[in-house]
């Protein structure tokens, strides 16, 4: 179940968003409302001075100021003009005494204009704009001044709006921009809803606290495993690396992570996977520190899509001593158990000579046995020091002799214990099933001489494999085909175990040289050299006998 947090991101988001929007909308919307205003405020101070202007210029107006026309006439006119005029609230003319001759109220006709803005106008100064108390309470009004035809001043024109009126503007103006921030606000909350449950979706349900433990506690368990974790995206940088796989691969951890693969380990092969897309098992490769290690190397998909690779490596030599105790323990069953068949089996010929009276000839046959026994073994055990492989060779040799098949370790092989060339189980897997290749042929066979020869030799410079029978040999077709799986004269189901051999000689860079005539027999020689020393020609000589 997903854990919970106190606050769920949900909420943390829808309340941020709220904030933030409903802060964003306040000063955008108070520089937009004070433009608004600053705007409209100028609008306004043009349209009352190009009114008065032009009221200044209509004959009626002077000429009632001269008194070449009545009153009753200016009033109409003028009464007619503030109707139609939407953007005007009221028209005052005053001569140069400041005495209005025209008013909206006619009980102001004829009074004092109580106003100051005509001061200056009277004063010889041109049209102004400003606040003014008149004789219909504060308006904001444009004053200009009213000349004759031969240039006299005459009086004043004002053309004016109440500003009750212009805060019904601002008021009408303000309750628009709060809408909008509202709807702004109520769009935040949306897309914060929306966006909270796309983050709750990519986290899995999980909420960012829950998701962080979560996500450490996981990085907790990579970091405790014993097997090296690295993992490259797309471009072949490095996204994770695990303190396991730096130390087997002698890395830097804190700096190899963002850096490209073959910046911090040139030597590395993973991008490999990233080309092909296919996964790698079981791939046998060496460090930076030269420790032996294996790798399985597996892409990563998203959708389908391939967005990089990771590498999975365990330290051979952990995974080797195991595989070694395990084939030891096994090949040692599989000598008991030939040991005991032919045990049972020498012990009902001496039962048969001391049956028939014959003691002598029982004692006799035990002391050689013994002897020869105890020789075979103890020759495998002094030139073989490998224990998993003395006790192949050891079991092998039994199961030979029960066959009739004489099986010889070479007086001049050895094979130290912990031999640098190839692990335990992989000389168990090549000579293991070459000898039972050996013995299964030649049980098949009618010759008179049964023999099979080991030999190993190993230096400095490489390692040599040679196992020789004296078989009727591969036929031509078939050894075409040796290595292939299935490839066998055997019947169906057979032909694996040649196939596990190439392997082992493919995955530790070997070579493997057939040799076979028919009815004289078949050697197999397996080389290993070192890496440093490629062109190498020594050959070891398997001594045959």
């Amino acid at each position: 179940m997903p854990l919970r947090s106190r606050h769920s991101i949900r909420s943390q988001l829808m309340w941020l968003t709220l904030v933030i929007v409903s802060v964003s909308t306040a000063l955008f919307l108070l520089g937009a409302l004070t433009l608004t205003l600053g705007s409209e405020r100028a609008s306004l101070n043009r349209n009352l001075l190009n009114s008065a202007a032009i009221l200044t210029r209509v004959p009626m107006v002077s000429g009632a100021l001269r008194g070449q026309v009545s009153q009753t006439e200016l009033a109409a006119f003028l009464d007619s003009a503030t109707v139609n005029v939407s953007d005007i609230d009221l028209i005052l003319v005053g001569d140069l005494n400041s005495t209005l001759i025209y008013a909206p109220d006619p009980s102001d006709v004829g009074t004092r204009y109580t106003g100051t803005i005509q001061a200056s106008v009277l004063a010889g100064g041109g049209a102004i704009t400003s606040d003014d108390s008149g004789p219909m309470g504060l308006d904001h009004a444009a004053c200009a001044p009213v000349y004759g035809e031969d240039g006299t001043l005459l009086g004043f024109v004002v053309v004016g709006v109440y500003l009750r009126s212009m805060a019904q503007v601002t008021q009408l103006t303000v309750i628009r921009y709060l809408v909008i921030g509202l709807m702004a606000a109520g769009l935040g909350a949306l897309l914060a809803l929306r966006l909270s449950r796309n983050i709750k979706d990519i986290l899995m349900g999980y909420e960012p606290a829950a998701f962080a433990q979560r996500f450490h506690q996981r990085e907790d368990i990579l970091e405790a495993l014993e097997e090296g974790i690295l993992a490259i995206d797309r471009e072949a940088n490095i996204v994770f690396l695990n303190h396991a796989a730096a130390d087997m691969l002698s890395l830097d951890q804190q700096k190899a992570i963002g850096q490209p693969l073959h910046a911090v380990y040139p030597r590395s092969t993973l991008d490999r996977v990233l080309h092909t897309g296919q996964a790698e098992y079981n791939v046998s490769m060496r460090s930076l520190k030269d420790v032996q290690v294996l790798a399985d190397r597996l892409p990563l998909y998203d959708d389908g899509t391939l967005t990089g690779a990771v590498g999975i490596f365990r330290n051979r030599t952990e995974v080797t001593h195991l595989a070694n105790d395990l084939t030891g323990v096994r090949h040692m069953v599989e000598a008991m158990r030939a040991y005991t068949h032919e045990f049972m089996n020498k012990l009902h010929v001496i039962l048969g000579l001391l049956q028939i009276g014959a003691p002598d000839k029982a004692q006799q046959y035990i002391m050689d046995t013994t002897r020869t026994h105890q020789e075979a073994v103890t020759r495998i055990m002094n030139q073989i020091h490998e224990p998993s492989v003395a006790a192949l060779l050891v079991g092998k040799t039994s199961r030979a002799n029960e066959l009739g098949i004489r099986l010889t370790l070479d007086q001049d092989s050895v094979l130290r214990e912990e031999s640098p060339w190839l692990p335990p189980n992989a000389y168990v897997t090549v000579l293991g099933n070459l000898i039972e290749n050996a013995i299964e042929g030649l049980n098949q066979s009618l010759r008179g001489t049964k023999q099979i020869t080991v030999s190993i030799r190993e230096d400095e410079s490489g390692l040599l494999l040679c196992v020789e029978d004296t078989g009727p040999g591969i036929p031509a077709d078939l050894r075409r085909r040796l290595f292939q799986r299935g490839a066998t004269s055997k019947g169906e189901g057979r032909g694996t175990g040649l196939s596990l051999v190439q392997e082992v000689v493919t995955t530790y860079h070997g070579t493997i040289r057939v040799e076979s005539d028919a009815g004289v027999g078949t050697s197999f020689f397996i080389h290993f050299r070192r890496e440093d020393l490629p062109n190498a020609e020594e050959e070891f000589n398997c001594i045959r006998s």
